[in-house]
């Protein structure tokens, strides 16, 4: 009896805790987003496609998911950005982080999106000329956002910054002022998700300047992101995010 109630407990225990991961842990699912970009006289929509590349769980219960972004450049339909990022859960603090960029995932960004756009445009890129780019790049840091379900509405989340080098050249990314604001229903095409609300200040620098955008993300359990919005200094949303098609990985279909 005693070892049953303790495998019940830790049946139980398990879902608990599974429960508060605020990303999916299904091999091979994608989810779908729709990317408006209200900056232009006309509102400009391309698709996002998410999909989990890898799930692996350590032996104390923590989790590292794998997920690549695939989204289509606006003014180049054949070109397409492809970027990585990951979903870290530790399983003693129940806090999930989110990865929304390394260094190495950055780098390998940049350099396909220069041979995307290039190809694109019916230019030629060999790849020596990308094996010198990539020697001249140095990436540093990486972006990340921390959700503690335990912090109280208004809690700080730490600083991060990513660093990029060309020659002479330096690109700097940071989110600053990061706060946890509460749980909050929010309604897509994909559904209602009840969400964690998180917003911060994401500030890039490059030798042509300064860019600054207000962003507001929500996170739902066992999906990852449902909505996000970039707002100006007015509070216009410029960019927005929006989850409205979630399918099965295919050997599930």
């Amino acid at each position: 009896m005693k070892k049953l109630f303790l495998l019940v407990s830790m049946a139980v225990f398990g879902a608990i805790a599974a429960s508060a991961q605020y990303f999916c842990t299904e091999k091979g699912k994608e989810f779908l987003y729709k990317v408006t970009d209200n900056t232009e006289k006309e509102p400009v929509e391309t698709v996002q496609k998410s999909t989990i590349l890898d799930v692996e769980t350590s032996t104390d219960g923590n989790i590292n998911v794998r997920v690549e972004n695939v989204m289509a450049l606006p003014d180049a339909p054949l070109a397409e950005i492809k970027s990585n990022m990951n979903y870290l859960y530790d399983a003693k603090t129940d806090v999930t982080t989110v990865v929304e960029m390394s260094a190495e995932d950055f780098r390998s960004m940049i350099l396909n999106t220069i041979k995307q756009s290039a190809q694109a445009n019916g230019q030629y890129i060999s790849d020596m000329e990308l094996a010198d780019l990539e020697q001249s790049m140095s990436t540093s840091g990486r972006l990340e956002l921390v959700i503690d379900p335990k912090d109280e509405v208004g809690a700080k989340i730490p600083n991060s910054k990513l660093r990029l080098n060309i020659g002479q050249m330096t690109m700097t990314t940071n989110i600053w002022e990061a706060k946890f604001l509460g749980s909050e229903s929010v309604t897509v095409e994909a559904g209602t998700f009840e969400c964690v609300k998180i917003s911060y200040v994401k500030r890039t620098s490059t030798p042509e300047g300064n860019e600054k955008s207000n962003i507001t993300d929500w996170y739902a359990k066992g999906i990852g992101l449902v909505k996000s919005e970039e707002t100006d200094k007015k509070g216009n949303v410029t960019t927005e995010r929006k989850l409205f098609v979630i399918k099965e990985p295919k050997s599930a279909e």
